[in-house]
């Protein structure tokens, strides 16, 4: 395959990642399906669905669950409400205060707690991200779980029913070093530059420069479940990143770097889909959808890409 002027193509294979979510009760469905109020829409990724619990519950007490590999917790964040539209965030009722409690699972199949921490959030139907206290979760080598209990909630103005469009528990990160394959042709430097090697030999003066228009790159860490990839824009003669978008298992999420010297790296997340941070499969693609002028050139120069990660393969 050959892919002229792109920054670099690379194939990532992170951890096995942990994948799982359960609720203690969720609104029945036959025309739809009958999981499609469970906990599993709390983390799909689509604002437009959502965890629901039956509108005779008293919301408070009510939990969902996530399998979550060996790690330390490190926040929270949370669509408190069902994100679909404006009116229904309002008509149904939504997250306030939560009780975070994390369980480490042994050689047995047997959980024992860890800790536990409360998080409060604001009633705006924005995506919140809260600190929590870093609970561990996991031993040895085997992750645990993480139970998010509804401790407070806003009333819905029509129906009682709870509703949490999406959820994500953020782990704490390490740094990972990110590897290239065999590039052959599947990438093309600017004539009198350095190639797409450039961004991975951890040498911030040499410098990879490529055309804006279509400019894209991968990355592979194997063994680590890659959390965030950072970008080391080049001069200012050259255009920078600006907005890029990261994607991974059919999951893409964009995020806007800013434009700022003093700041070394600039970090885009990756998308999971399990829940939490370093939870992706397979090939993580990252595309320069805009960026910032440069002053001589209109070619993207980039000096470094690096990489954290939440977790390690089997943990």
């Amino acid at each position: 395959m050959t892919l002229p002027r792109a920054l670099l193509l690379i194939v990532l294979v992170p951890a096995a990642a942990w994948a799982g979510a359960t609720a203690s009760s969720f609104k029945p469905e036959h025309r739809k399906g009958a999981n499609f109020w469970n906990a599993q829409s709390a983390i799909d990724g689509d604002p437009a669905t959502c965890w629901m619990v039956p509108g005779e519950s008293p919301n408070r007490g009510e939990w969902i669950e996530l399998d979550i590999p060996k790690g330390k917790l490190d926040k929270i964040g949370m669509t408190i409400g069902w994100a679909i539209d404006d009116q229904s965030f309002g008509d149904y009722a939504r997250v306030k205060t939560v009780k975070v409690e994390a369980f480490s699972l042994n050689d047995r199949q047997e959980l024992s707690p860890r800790g536990s921490t409360t998080a409060t959030f604001q009633d705006t139907k924005d995506w919140q991200i809260i600190d929590i206290d870093n609970l561990q979760v996991g031993e040895d080598l085997f992750g645990g779980k993480v139970r998010i209990n509804i401790a407070d909630i806003y009333d819905g103005q029509d129906f009682p029913n709870l509703a949490v469009s999406e959820l994500m528990i953020y782990l704490e990160e390490f740094d990972t070093t990110l590897k290239a394959p065999d590039l052959g042709e599947a990438a093309s430097a600017a004539s009198g530059t350095v190639g797409p090697e450039a961004l991975l030999d951890v040498n911030e003066k040499t410098v990879f420069t490529t055309a804006a228009e279509g400019a894209f790159f991968a990355v592979e860490a194997p063994g680590f479940g890659v959390s965030s990839i950072g970008i080391k824009p080049g001069a200012v003669t050259f255009a920078r990143p600006k907005t890029v978008e990261v994607s991974a298992n059919n999951r893409t999420l964009q995020t806007v770097l800013k434009d700022d010297p003093k700041l070394a790296v600039q970090w885009a997340l990756v998308p999971s889909i399990t829940g939490y941070s370093g939870g992706a499969f397979g090939e993580i693609v990252v595309k320069v959808l805009d960026t910032y002028p440069g002053t001589q050139s209109t070619d993207i120069a980039i000096a470094e890409v690096y990489g954290k990660a939440t977790n390690f393969e089997g943990f």
